[in-house]
């Protein structure tokens, strides 16, 4: 194969895997803003439909890791397949059909998608890229991550209100056709090192119990109050699956998680960094109930607000991936949560008059795409590449759920701040304290950084 065949044979692949993760982050992730419109179809109540909101994230945080340990097993060229048509799926039954069960099943198959591909797409950009290449088709799948989610929310307003609702799944399923068709024949390429163990469905079951009650306290305890009946049993099972979770998977030969991914430095200060920046999206989700409720800007022009922020981000992940070549990955990992600290300063000034308000935001929200940016490739580069071949899955999905989970965690904890402190103060003064707070958090993740990550890791 000639270096032009094989560059456009690169690039076929690269759209393939970003079109195929857009199918989550740019159209399962727009429910957020559609669902006033989906409880009308579906004449049902407001908790029904929240549920179904934040059914996806609790599926792929409870499949996720279960998903990259399979793909080690099976391929993650396989697995990629298969999660495309779980998408599919999904997108179908929320559409073809006004019953509620259908539109639970279908948010939970498109959770179960984003837990197969997440994963897995990074396992075949591993698999079938090397060196710079490998960077490359990184960058571009982070630049489908932070693209999609970002957004999300105006392109789901968008098509909501000048079509309809259902049409953002029309146009997911089309996407998936088309990743698929773009992936298929891509020759699946065998590592030496092929993990042959026996699938642990015991631990998957209690994985997936401490996962989905700690999930469920984080996206559903502010709604149902943080002391109430439904918070403490989340949380007693919680500690009762987590408990018996670590007994378990330490008498285990061949256990559902590798505890020996946790000594592994790089690994879990990269994760932990990637749970602090994804955190942040509690900012963005505080800004669109303040804009939106006290400001006045309807969900089309709150999403507007952010169009600069994916703009810059997508700009400094290929920014970052030239740095991270060049200074390694630790000093980027170091730098890049200062800037959504800085950010946040910004948005939090909600005292400004509204015009100057806003303007404050949007140039607060560029700031924190600049850390967000430089994070994204080294971030990943770091987790993956010092970890064995045929381990690759497995920590993919550990990686990928620790954004999904870190988001959730920003989101509740957020939302409960904000929603706490008006019951004394101003809305004006409760969104200050919900953005401080995040910021707060982004500097814990500097230090975080600085103590756990090795210095002069090669990544």
């Amino acid at each position: 194969m000639s270096n032009e065949q094989q560059s456009r044979s690169n690039n076929k692949l690269i759209l393939a895997i970003v079109l195929s993760v857009l199918t989550y982050w740019l159209f399962a992730q727009s429910f957020i803003n559609i669902s006033t419109q989906v409880q009308q179809t579906y004449q049902t109540t407001p908790g029904i439909v929240n549920l179904s909101v934040s059914l996806a994230s609790f599926a792929t945080g409870i499949f996720m890791v279960g998903a990259g340990d399979v793909s080690d097993k099976i391929g993650k060229l396989k697995m990629t397949y298969i999660g495309i048509i779980f998408g599919i799926l999904g997108s179908l039954f929320i559409i073809v059909s006004g019953v509620t069960a259908l539109l639970l099943v279908g948010r939970m198959l498109q959770g179960l998608s984003a837990a197969i591909l997440l994963p897995s797409t990074v396992g075949v950009i591993n698999e079938q890229f090397k060196g710079k290449e490998m960077r490359r088709a990184f960058s571009y799948l982070m630049i489908g991550s932070v693209g999609g989610i970002g957004l999300a929310s105006m392109i789901g307003g968008f098509i909501a209100t000048y079509i309809n609702w259902q049409a953002n799944f029309v146009v997911s399923i089309i996407i998936s056709i088309i990743a698929f068709w773009l992936l298929w024949g891509t020759e699946d390429i065998e590592k030496e090192k092929i993990d042959k163990r026996p699938f642990d469905y015991i631990g998957m079951f209690l994985f997936a119990v401490l996962i989905g009650s700690i999930t469920l306290f984080a996206t559903q305890g502010f709604e149902q109050g943080w002391f109430s009946l439904f918070s403490i049993i989340c949380l007693v099972i919680f500690v009762i699956s987590t408990v018996s979770f670590v007994i378990y998977e330490r008498q285990k030969q061949a256990p559902f998680i590798d505890f020996s991914l946790f000594r592994n430095r790089g690994f879990v200060g990269s994760s932990m960094i990637n749970i602090v920046l994804n955190a942040g999206i509690g900012t963005t989700t505080v800004f669109n109930m303040y804009a939106q409720t006290e400001i006045g800007l309807n969900a089309f022009q709150a999403g507007l607000v952010t169009v600069p922020y994916v703009i810059m981000a997508i700009l400094m992940i290929r920014i970052g991936e030239k740095l991270s070549l060049r200074y390694g990955g630790k000093p980027l990992l170091l730098v890049g949560p200062f800037f959504p600290a800085i950010g946040i300063i910004f948005i939090s000034l909600t005292a400004l008059p509204q015009d100057w308000y806003i303007a404050s935001v949007v140039f607060g929200f560029v700031i924190c795409a600049i850390g967000n940016g430089l994070c994204a490739t080294p971030g990943i580069t770091v987790a993956i590449l010092t970890i064995p071949d045929e381990k690759v899955g497995l920590a993919s999905g550990i990686y990928k759920m620790c954004a999904t989970l870190g988001g959730a965690f920003g989101i509740a904890l957020c939302t409960t701040i904000f929603a706490a402190v008006q019951t004394t103060y101003s809305a004006s003064v409760a969104a200050t304290a919900a953005f401080l707070t995040t910021m707060l958090i982004m500097i814990i993740g500097v230090i975080l950084t600085q103590i756990i990550i090795p210095k002069n890791i090669k990544a």
